[in-house]
């Protein structure tokens, strides 16, 4: 069974449109495939952030804000996962869908809302979200992505991938298109090429590469 975990900012449009891409793949596959998203939250990924929207990356107060931000979404959606892995990705969605389709800010108006449509609990969401075991599930997250040497987002990690008896990371992984040709397909060694790097063929070429294998 092949194991997914995708590495999240939980308020990025592209890490949204990988999500929808591993969910469009889970229907896709005629086997079951595991998947979890994890939030990351670095200087790296704040720094990217801080890039694609042309702010400097010198401006502590902006860099600060962000990571604030970021922090209590990751430690939001954490705690919305304490209810269930599904109702947990509902909340992390609706939030994302209300901020890149409908233009809204990350609130706690936001955050009330989409936890009530997730069907939330929301007593026990609001006081898990204030929690120390939601920050201990949040820095288990940032142990497991350092520990794949995950450092930016969105970036994907697959294990039990046919042929292979180690994990690969895909970074960018935003291709619907590359990602049913090496996950899907009955022979994914015809989607790698055979060099020293194990490069993806297609637009992933440069962002494949193996981890340490599996106990």
């Amino acid at each position: 069974m092949l194991e997914l975990y995708l590495f999240i900012n939980p308020l990025g449009s592209t890490c949204y449109h990988a999500e929808q891409n591993i969910l469009k793949l889970v229907e896709l596959s005629k086997s079951k495939i595991r998947f979890k998203f994890v939030p990351l939250l670095n200087i790296n990924s704040i720094s990217s952030i801080m890039s694609s929207y042309g702010i400097d990356a010198c401006d502590l107060k902006k860099r600060n804000q962000i990571s604030q931000v970021l922090f209590r979404s990751a430690i939001d959606y954490k705690a919305a996962m304490f209810q269930g892995t599904k109702r947990g990705r509902k909340f992390l969605m609706t939030i994302q869908q209300e901020i890149h389709e409908n233009h809204r800010d990350y609130t706690d108006e936001l955050v009330l809302e989409s936890a009530e449509k997730s069907r939330l609990d929301v007593e026990m969401f609001l006081a898990d979200r204030q929690s120390d075991l939601a920050v201990k599930c949040f820095k288990q997250d940032q142990k497991l992505a350092a520990d794949l040497k995950v450092q930016t987002h969105p970036t994907l990690v697959v294990y039990n991938l046919a042929g292979y008896d180690c994990g690969f990371s895909i970074k960018d992984c935003d291709s619907l298109e590359a990602l049913e040709d090496l996950l899907l397909s009955n022979d994914p060694k015809d989607f790698i090429c055979d060099d020293a790097r194990g490069a993806l063929k297609k637009n992933l070429h440069t962002n494949l590469h193996p981890l340490f294998k599996q106990k």
